[in-house]
């Protein structure tokens, strides 16, 4: 027969967490998340099309993720996030790599940034 010690439950154990994380590093992740799904979008409305056209659903989906990923773009360059465009490519492959054929994740994450920058010179004109 196993014996276990006896435990004290009268008094809950504190301890204390360290994080090495940099400060900002949550909003990079996020970017990387949204690069990741609009560059899913992109991927599911390529096979859409191969099969009859784009469904309203991803129409709206792609949309919603774009208009995110431009929001998240202007307030970081605001807040000083001068390299944007490459730390949204560096996370948003970080995001497809673990998932996705390395070739497949550059060209989705490609396509989305050419997308972004397409809507930031329709917003500048």
């Amino acid at each position: 027969m196993d014996h276990f010690p006896a435990t004290n439950t009268s008094a809950p154990a504190t301890f204390t967490i360290e994080t090495t994380l940099k400060p900002g590093i949550f909003l990079e992740l996020h970017v990387g998340t949204i690069v990741g799904a609009v560059a899913g979008v992109i991927g599911e409305g390529v096979e859409e099309c191969r099969n009859g056209g784009l469904t309203p659903k991803t129409k709206g989906q792609s949309a919603k993720f774009l208009c995110e990923l431009l929001f998240l773009r202007r307030y970081m360059l605001e807040a000083g996030f001068s390299n944007f465009d490459s730390l949204a490519r560096q996370r948003g492959l970080e995001v497809l790599i673990a998932n996705t054929p390395a070739a497949t994740a550059q060209f989705l994450v490609d396509e989305t940034m050419k997308l972004l920058a397409k809507l930031v010179q329709q917003q500048a004109n």
